[in-house]
């Protein structure tokens, strides 16, 4: 029997997912961060999400997974948002970026020269070099940042490691991706001021008609819950810790007197019941992981004991902000 929610034109809605290179691990540990469950049989290019949510997962080439949204034979797909520019048409009406910041799969798309070279800009090369030959696998975003610097330049596409191109005077300068920048170093290649075109980073996208549909409208909202409530975990974790007081308002304005202790709204505060009888409280808060330390020692400072501190999988919104400014783009109210 099909499960109610989860299938589309008499099938599985179906997310795709890079199918090589950094990208694919990438995108993998961040699902399973979510805590979806993905099974796939050894190299097959058909998987599946079976938890919390079912999906059929689809491993391609992210430019065929761009192409897959915009013809809709997927509804969904994560890729890099430098390849959604690169090949999204100019008057494109079907692909829908639905989350722009996935916090993966970073890297910039760059002007890479000679590290011999004297210029160290975009405004040294412009006024010192003429007719570059610029080797790039991404014509469409270079000619329009070229063209709007002014760069007098020839266009060479290319393929494989394009790093080694300057060396076998195949181009002059190249325009690629780059990440920590050390295989430019490694091929005597530097960056330079100003040739930056963008930054970019792993993207949700989705096609439009498709999302018209109530079931793949459920499945999108689904995933952008889990995506926000997790990329938002990752930069807390929860602390627990037992206080000596009187009452849970001396307690708390003992906390709220302190640095790094606000948590999202405020500290839980509840009646620890000793052998005793002596006044005890158990207090959680959320506290954010660049400020562990500080709060840790605020604790104990007003008289906390016993820390433990334990990871946040999850911090859910009250509402879903990208959701509703999906529906905004699609032409839906949100209820």
């Amino acid at each position: 029997m099909k499960k109610e929610g989860f299938y589309y034109k008499s099938r599985k809605v179906r997310l795709a997912i890079p199918s090589k290179g950094r990208m694919e691990k990438e995108t993998q540990d961040f699902l399973k961060e979510c805590g979806f469950n993905i099974q796939r049989n050894n190299r097959q290019y058909i998987g599946s999400i079976n938890g919390p949510f079912e999906l059929q997962l689809v491993y391609q080439r992210q430019v065929d997974i761009i192409r897959g949204v915009l013809n809709g034979s997927l509804e969904l797909g994560i890729v890099g948002y430098d390849l959604v520019l690169e090949y999204l048409p100019d008057k494109n009406k079907e692909l829908v970026v639905i989350h722009e910041a996935l916090n993966f799969g970073k890297c910039s798309l760059e002007i890479a020269v000679p590290e011999d070279w004297d210029e160290k800009s975009i405004e040294e090369i412009k006024q010192n070099k003429e007719n570059l030959k610029v080797a790039t696998k991404f014509p469409k975003l270079t000619e329009q940042y070229l063209n709007l610097k002014g760069i007098s330049y020839e266009l060479v596409k290319g393929n494989g490691s394009l790093e080694v191109y300057p060396k076998l005077e195949y181009s002059d300068i190249i325009v690629d991706l780059v990440s920590t920048g050390q295989t430019l170093k490694d091929n005597r290649l530097k960056t330079i001021n100003g040739g930056k075109i963008l930054k970019s980073g792993a993207v949700l996208i989705g096609n439009r008609s498709a999302l018209k549909n109530d079931l793949t409208l459920k499945i999108a909202r689904e995933l952008i819950e889990y995506f926000e409530a997790t990329l938002r975990a990752q930069n807390f974790v929860s602390v627990f810790v037992n206080m000596r007081g009187e009452s849970q308002e001396e307690i708390a304005n003992a906390i709220f007197s302190k640095d790094g202790l606000e948590g999202l709204q405020g500290p839980t505060i509840s009646p620890v019941f000793t052998k005793s009888g002596e006044k005890m409280h158990a207090v959680h808060v959320i506290v954010e992981k660049e400020r562990l330390q500080i709060a840790i020692r605020n604790l104990r400072e007003i008289g906390g004991s016993g820390v433990v501190v334990a990871p946040t999988l999850y911090i859910f919104e009250e509402e879903p902000i990208r959701y509703i400014k999906l529906l905004k783009n699609l032409g839906k109210n949100y209820d």
